[in-house]
């Protein structure tokens, strides 16, 4: 199942135990609902506020992007 950057952030940052509120006064956000947004997929991010983020929720910047990797590794046929 093809997992958005969205909900690889959702994810890592309930993993976390973090607000949406939180992470946005992190991010410079005055609203959660830009997380909630961003989440969705209604929004996008910045790679700035990305690297941003990865360092709030302790984690490398490709960590938003694993499940994406790993799926298209798996699925690849083989050569």
């Amino acid at each position: 199942m093809k997992q958005s950057l969205g909900f690889r952030i959702r994810q890592l940052r309930k993993e976390k135990g973090l607000t949406q509120s939180f992470v946005a006064k992190q991010l410079g956000y005055k609203h959660s609902s830009i997380i909630s947004e961003v989440e969705s997929g209604k929004k996008g991010i910045s790679a700035e506020n990305l690297s941003i983020l990865a360092k709030v929720l302790e984690v490398d910047v490709n960590a938003f992007y694993y499940c994406e990797i790993h799926e298209v590794r798996t699925n690849s046929p083989s050569l």
